[in-house]
């Protein structure tokens, strides 16, 4: 009897049960936007939202803090089932500052060529990519990644990166260094360009449908790589599928707001609790956990930054002052259960 129930509690979730799920994290995320646009330094007037160019900004940093919170959440969510490691995340594999440094040489080569704000992401998802690529290939041996390899990788990875963003901010405009000194640190733009938000946030939801399809295959891969050829899942295949996925995802959210560090960490983690291991389940809160958690920081940064004199805090100030010791956390309960 207790083996039957223990079956069903693991069965993966029908559609309708998916469904569900959906429209209540949604809902959810709906009514906390509309929560934090009340909060800010400047107060609005209850019968006037909608004509209010303070709400309308605000709104739309909103917008773009949730689009960057899904795709980083849903990327980070993606790497851990496929490396099959709690550590995977877009920041700590390089993936994030790629995409910074293909941003930042987009805004250095526009400000020479007649820079279109659209084709930010393209220089983004390119930067990715090729962090991805490098960080993959130093990985892999005899055909087989290991996971603290591409971990480590994601560490030199990060710091060449480093390296070259450093190296473009020398390029930049001394008027703008400000502005990139507070990019650098994640900080979401006063004023969002729509255009730049459709195009981002088109390509965030693209990569979360994407990987969302292959979350069948990444709970067959959670039993071995061998396990899942014996399904028919095409593992090498579905390694390249999520790292692209992944890189998009990861592309758009830094061209909204800059390389902010272990959304893609924390939020997989805490939706863990809630979902299991599924991936069917996870990928989808993933996406509107991560929303929900930088909407949550952009507001409390917009709101506390007068008090502590800093006018305006960067949204990845506060990610990486959580994220840091969760990082921590995680990696010591690893080598726990590696000693035990």
């Amino acid at each position: 009897m207790g083996s039957v129930s223990s079956a069903r509690s693991s069965a993966p979730p029908s559609g309708m049960r998916l469904a569900a799920m959906a429209l209540a994290a949604a809902a959810a995320t709906v009514a906390i936007f509309a929560l934090c646009t009340r909060f800010g330094p400047l107060s609005l007037d209850a019968g006037s939202w909608w004509g209010d160019p303070v709400w309308t900004l605000r709104a739309l940093r909103l917008a773009a803090a949730a689009a960057a919170g899904a795709g980083l959440a849903v990327a980070g969510a993606a790497i851990q089932g496929l490396l099959r490691n709690p550590l995977g995340d877009p920041f700590v594999l390089g993936i994030a500052s790629g995409a910074g440094v293909g941003v930042r040489a987009g805004l250095v080569l526009g400000a020479w060529a007649g820079w279109i704000a659209w084709r930010i992401p393209v220089f983004a998802l390119v930067g990715a990519v090729a962090a991805a690529a490098t960080v993959y290939a130093a990985a892999r041996r005899r055909g087989r990644v290991d996971p603290f390899s591409l971990i480590l990788a994601g560490v030199i990875v990060n710091i060449f990166n480093g390296a070259l963003i450093m190296g473009l901010y020398l390029a930049t405009d001394p008027l703008r260094v400000d502005e990139f000194a507070r990019w650098a640190m994640g900080e979401l733009p006063e004023a969002v360009d729509p255009s730049l938000l459709a195009v981002c946030g088109g390509l965030a939801l693209a990569a979360w449908i994407s990987l969302f399809r292959r979350a069948g295959a990444l709970n067959a891969l959670g039993l071995g790589d061998d396990v899942a050829r014996s399904l028919g899942v095409p593992v090498g295949a579905l390694r390249i599928e999520v790292f692209l996925g992944s890189a998009l995802a990861t592309a758009a959210a830094v061209a909204l707001a800059g390389p902010v560090s272990f959304v893609g960490l924390m939020v997989p983690h805490v939706c863990r609790l809630v979902t299991g291991p599924d991936h069917r389940r996870l990928l989808l809160l993933s996406g509107f956990g991560g929303a929900v958690l930088m909407m949550v920081a952009e507001t409390l940064c917009r709101a506390l930054g007068p008090y502590l004199g800093a006018g305006r805090l960067p949204v990845g100030l506060l990610t990486a002052l959580l994220g840091a010791p969760f990082f921590i956390a995680l990696l010591r309960r690893r080598f726990a259960e590696e000693d035990a």
